[in-house]
């Protein structure tokens, strides 16, 4: 499996002859991170809730220009959201490879989106803004800072759901020396517990 960071909670994942996009937001669009000219192919594009961070319209459109029958897969408050917009959401079965469930938004001022958690090549588990599941994949892209969390909260939910490896998500908000003191704590905290943490600069990619 290939995994790509895109800025905040954007991951490309490809496995299995098939590449994933995940949550392509506003973030990613304004500071360029992700070259869609440079996509050779791409399958399926997931989003986790409606927030803008996690969903960009113009990214989405630009994508869809370049992969015209992709596959768009979220949950009924989303694709309402883009039905408005007149575009569409994968109507057909699901891939296999996907498998998503709710995991409740955590609190924040104001209305709570509904959230869609997934599973991704059976290896890998995005929850978009929550930490509300209690299982995850060998791989857990786990939102590290946020308004509605701490990184105390997001660690702590790595101990109790033991995944093998952390990709830390949603830090677009973090200046780059405290992204960095964010990382090594968790890194060191969570490597005492058998964990190992891999944090990705924008366009990194890690073979696993």
């Amino acid at each position: 499996m290939k995994i790509s960071k895109h800025i905040h909670s954007c991951l490309l994942v490809e496995e299995q002859g098939k590449a994933v996009l995940i949550d392509p937001g506003s973030y990613t669009l304004q500071e360029t991170a992700l070259n869609i000219e440079d996509l050779k192919q791409l399958d399926a594009v997931l989003i986790t809730h409606e927030h803008a961070d996690h969903v960009s319209l113009e990214l989405l459109r630009r994508i869809m220009e370049k992969f015209p029958d992709i596959a768009i897969l979220t949950n009924k408050q989303v694709a309402a959201k883009l039905a408005r917009e007149h575009i569409e959401v994968f109507k057909k079965e699901e891939p296999s490879f996907i498998k998503k469930q709710n995991a409740p938004h955590e609190k924040i001022l104001g209305a709570i989106p509904e959230n869609t958690l997934f599973h991704v090549f059976g290896k890998l588990t995005h929850p978009g803004d929550s930490f509300q599941f209690a299982k995850t994949k060998e791989i857990l892209a786990l939102p590290i800072q946020a308004p509605w969390g701490s990184m105390v909260q997001a660690v702590e939910k790595a101990v109790e759901i033991k995944p093998k490896l952390v990709i830390p998500i949603h830090d677009w908000h973090l200046r780059d020396e405290a992204r960095k003191h964010f990382y090594d704590a968790a890194e060191n905290y969570l490597r005492t517990r058998g964990i190992e943490f891999r944090g990705l600069e924008v366009g990194e990619t890690l073979e696993c």
